[in-house]
């Protein structure tokens, strides 16, 4: 008994963010870059709000669909708001009149977050001596397996099948319950997939290059033994021609 509780692991997650305020254009005058900057920030804030608002509006004892896939921001914040967490949330309020609105709007941000409940509890696993090669072999093909089953779902067959080839040469393996590394995961598959046919084309590149050379050398000698096999002819016929 004492064993296996010295073999158990516990595990968890830091999640630090800085959130930016909502800006408005008319007072920032932002443009270009800033303006997009400021529309991502604010599409997120919206997003952040309608999972918090969904978080806490929901029926007692119902089930309530929460749109954490809105926005990459609430993705990473799903395990923090809705999960086995404990999160503090601080709100910073400017004091200065013209920014009333926007004090507002945080204080009420934050008071609709306060009655977000929560359930933390420890997270432990075993962690045998024994076998443990077995178990990390395991574990990795469970997981693999788990991806692709989700992957299946949103691609084609020849598609999952390319993706389970790459698991298996890259050795790429993480949690298949997380989101967030399921998608970073796709796209590290995408990437490496993208960068091998980019290296297979120049490659071929450099191939045709070096057959168009080749081809033009063959050409210029075979032009040169044309124009030489011309040449003996000729003088051939001027020499018969001398000769009677």
């Amino acid at each position: 008994m004492f064993s296996d509780i010295m073999n158990r692991v516990k595990t968890g997650k830091l999640i630090l963010v800085d959130l930016a305020g909502s800006e408005k254009v008319e007072k920032t005058g932002a443009e270009g870059k800033l303006l997009e900057e400021a529309k991502t920030i604010n599409r997120s804030l919206s997003a952040l709000g309608n999972v918090i608002n969904a978080l806490t509006s929901g029926a007692q004892g119902k089930a309530n669909h929460i749109p954490y896939r809105d926005s990459k921001l609430t993705r990473i914040l799903q395990d923090a708001l809705g999960g086995n967490s404990r999160t503090a949330l601080l709100c910073c309020c400017s004091p200065s009149t013209s920014n009333a609105s926007e004090s507002l709007s945080t204080l009420r941000f934050g008071a609709r977050a306060k009655h977000i409940k929560a359930s933390p509890r420890v997270t432990c696993k075993d962690d045998k001596l024994t076998n443990t090669h077995e178990a990390s072999f395991l574990t990795k093909d469970n997981s693999c397996e788990r991806i692709l089953e989700k992957l299946r779902e949103r691609l084609d067959a020849e598609d999952v099948k390319l993706l389970e080839e790459l698991f298996v040469l890259e050795g790429i393996f993480f949690d298949p319950r997380s989101v967030e590394d399921l998608e970073s995961a796709y796209e590290d598959v995408m990437l490496k997939t993208i960068s091998s046919l980019q290296a297979a084309l120049e490659d071929h590149v450099a191939t045709v290059e070096k057959l168009k050379r080749e081809n033009k050398a063959l050409k210029a000698r075979l032009q040169a033994l044309e124009n030489s096999e011309a040449s003996r002819k000729e003088v051939g016929e001027n020499g018969s021609f001398l000769h009677k």
